[in-house]
C-alpha cells in the first residue's frame, strides 16, 4: 500500500508537488498556533492549568502517556514488518537510536511536551518528500530544511515576540521527527528511486540558498546571528543565561545556540543519513 502510493505520487509529479505544499502550509507551517489550540483545547477539557506546576505537569504526563501509546502501536506494527527484513539488524539500530535522541530532546529541549506534535508532523513531511528526492539522504536533508524554513516563518514573522531565538530547539526535533518517518519507509522495504551522490545532490541548492540568505542578509546589516543594537532582525535576539533557561512555572530547558545547531544538525545527518535498506536486499 505504501510503496504503490509513493510510486504513484511519483509519477503524477505536480499533484505531488501540491500535495507537499498544501501539507506544508496547512500542517507544517501553522504548528505553534495549532500546539497552542491543543493546549488550550485539552487542558481545558480537563480542568488542567498550565500555568501552575501542579497543572503543567500533569499535562505533561497526559501528554507524554498518549505519545507513548501511539509510539506502541506504530512499533508493534515495525516490529512485525521488521522480523523477516533482510536488514533487520541496521534499521532496528537506527530505530533504537533515534529513540534515544528523542528522548534527550523531550527531557533537554522542550518547554512543554504538546511539542512532541513536531514529530508525527515531520514523520509525514519526510515521507511526502521521499518520492520527489529519491533518497533517503536527501529526502532527510530537505525535511530538515522544510524545518528551517518553517522556523524562519514563525519567528520572523509570524509571531516574532513569542521567544527571543531562532528555534533551533524545534529544527532539532523536526529532523528526528523525519528520521522516523524515513525509518518506516525502509521498514517497509521503500526502495530509492536513484542513487545518493553528494557531489551532483539537489541538496547543495538548498544549502547553498539557505547560507546566500543567511550571509546576504547579514552583510547588508539586516540580520545578526548574535545578539547586536544596530541590526532589525537577530537569530539569537537575548544571550541565554547559561545552559539551562528557566520560564514559568519551574519550567528548566536547553536552548540551542547557532553554532551548536549547525553542529547537531550535521552530526544527525551524518548518523542517520544511510538510514535506507540497501536496494539490493529489499529487491
Amino acid at each position: 500500500m505504501i510503496s504503490r502510493s509513493l510510486d504513484w505520487l511519483r509519477r503524477h509529479r505536480i499533484v505531488h508537488i501540491v500535495a507537499i505544499i498544501t501539507y506544508y502550509i496547512l500542517v507544517v507551517a501553522p504548528h505553534k498556533r495549532f500546539g497552542a489550540f491543543l493546549n488550550k483545547t485539552v487542558a481545558g477539557s480537563f480542568g488542567l492549568k498550565i500555568g501552575t506546576v501542579e497543572g503543567r505537569s500533569q499535562y505533561n504526563l497526559f501528554v507524554i502517556s498518549v505519545a507513548c501509546m501511539l509510539l506502541l502501536v506504530v512499533g508493534i506494527v515495525v516490529i512485525r514488518k521488521l522480523r523477516a527484513h533482510p536488514e533487520k539488524k541496521k534499521i532496528g539500530a537506527y530505530f533504537i537510536a533515534n529513540t534515544i535522541v528523542s528522548v534527550i530532546i523531550i527531557n533537554l529541549l522542550f518547554v512543554i511536551n504538546i511539542e512532541v506534535i513536531h514529530f508525527p508532523q515531520y514523520a509525514m513531511f519526510a515521507m511526502l518528500i521521499f518520492p520527489l528526492v529519491g533518497t533517503y539522504t536527501g529526502s532527510l536533508v530537505w525535511a530538515t530544511m522544510g524545518g528551517m524554513l518553517d522556523e524562519a516563518y514563525q519567528y520572523f514573522y509570524l509571531a516574532p515576540k513569542d521567544t527571543s531565538y531562532y528555534d533551533l530547539n524545534d529544527v532539532v526535533t523536526n529532523l528526528s521527527g523525519a528520521v522516523f518517518g524515513l525509518l518506516i519507509l525502509a521498514t517497509f522495504r521503500i526502495k530509492e528511486y536513484s542513487q545518493f551522490r553528494l557531489k551532483t545532490s539537489s541538496i547543495w541548492y538548498g544549502l547553498i540558498m539557505v547560507l546566500l540568505a543567511v550571509v546576504i542578509a547579514h552583510v547588508s546589516g539586516i540580520l545578526s546571528i548574535y545578539p547586536s543594537d544596530d541590526r532589525p532582525y537577530h537569530i539569537l535576539r537575548e544571550w541565554p543565561p547559561g545552559f539551562w533557561s528557566h520560564v514559568s512555572p519551574d519550567v528548566t530547558f536547553h536552548v540551542i545556540r547557532p553554532i551548536e545547531g549547525v553542529v547537531v544538525t550535521i552530526v544527525l545527518w551524518i548518523l542517520f543519513g544511510k538510514i535506507g535498506p540497501d536496494n539490493k536486499s529489499v529487491g
